[in-house]
């Protein structure tokens, strides 16, 4: 048995199997150039664009990993050295309330002991007598020569 493939016909259509001169591509345009006389609808568009995903290489993987992993040390530092001071702000705001406190009331025990009333009653233990007013007018009178 002899298999033969089918004959080929010779009769390809007007242009003889090959685009039409009005429908080929040219190097400026990318679409087919149609005169409006057919749709585009329907028909292939050449596709150049090959989309690609990003190339993540292992170094790349492992340097962005990394680097995030130093930011991370980095931050934590951070936030422990920001407790620390913290801390020691709060002790020595506590030392310093302690010492206004102090201030304060040795302060109020001073004025207490040279306040008026203390200085009028040891000066009438002294034998003082109080003047009154200080508003008083003196007069001076001139010396008789």
């Amino acid at each position: 048995m002899i298999v033969k493939s089918p004959p080929i016909a010779t009769d390809r259509g007007i242009s003889g199997g090959r685009v039409a001169k009005n429908k080929r591509r040219t190097i400026t345009s990318k679409k087919l150039n149609t005169d409006g006389a057919a749709p585009t609808h329907g028909r292939r568009t050449p596709t150049t664009k090959k989309t690609k995903l990003p190339a993540f290489t292992p170094w790349k993987v492992i340097l962005v990993s990394f680097l995030i992993g130093i930011c991370g040390i980095l931050y934590i530092a951070h936030v422990f050295n920001t407790q620390q001071v913290l801390t020691e702000v709060n002790q020595l705001e506590s030392e310093f309330n302690k010492a206004q406190r102090q201030y304060h009331q040795t302060r109020l025990e001073f004025d207490r002991l040279t306040g008026p009333q203390q200085i009028y009653s040891i000066a009438r233990q002294h034998g003082f007598v109080n003047a009154g007013p200080a508003d008083q007018i003196i007069y001076i009178q001139a010396e008789a020569k």
